[in-house]
């Protein structure tokens, strides 16, 4: 009897010792929330860099989200309050891997940026590359960087 015992002792605890060891939490950004189809762009509240989701209407053909950024907040984000530094017209010309993130070529010159719209650079590019950490802005002969979005993403 003390055999059967010591027996099924063993196996239950062979079938639940699966070899997965516990953990601690392991966090993660917070899930997005509204619309599936939507871009996120950093604009200015009170003169400091904020994330904004943009809904996108389903017929239009994708932009850039720093595209996007650069044509300045709609019409109810500036209900909001929301502003740029970035000036109107900045396009990306080219994203392009690095050994430490990524290079974003821009249409103008990245040297005579404000500080506040290089964070909305940074901090758009970086969500729409899927997280990548190091930003390097170029454009017209100068360059930024690597950069970091100082916001968490």
């Amino acid at each position: 009897m003390r055999k059967i015992w010591f027996s099924a002792l063993l196996l239950v605890s062979m079938v639940a010792g699966c070899g997965v060891r516990p953990s601690a939490v392991i966090t993660g950004a917070p899930a997005p929330a509204g619309p599936a189809n939507a871009a996120v762009l950093y604009f200015l509240s009170g003169g400091q860099p904020v994330r904004v989701l943009r809904p996108l209407a389903e017929e239009s053909p994708p932009a850039s989200p720093v595209d996007l950024l650069a044509a300045g907040p709609d019409e109810s984000e500036r209900e909001r309050h929301y502003t740029t530094e970035v000036p109107s017209g900045t396009t990306v010309l080219d994203q392009t891997p690095a050994p430490n993130g990524v290079t974003v070529t821009l249409s103008i010159g990245v040297a005579g940026l404000s500080a506040k719209a290089v964070d909305q650079i940074v901090c758009t590019a970086r969500d729409s590359l899927g997280g990548s950490t190091q930003i390097t802005l170029r454009g017209e002969g100068s360059e930024r960087g690597p950069l970091s979005c100082p916001l968490p993403g």
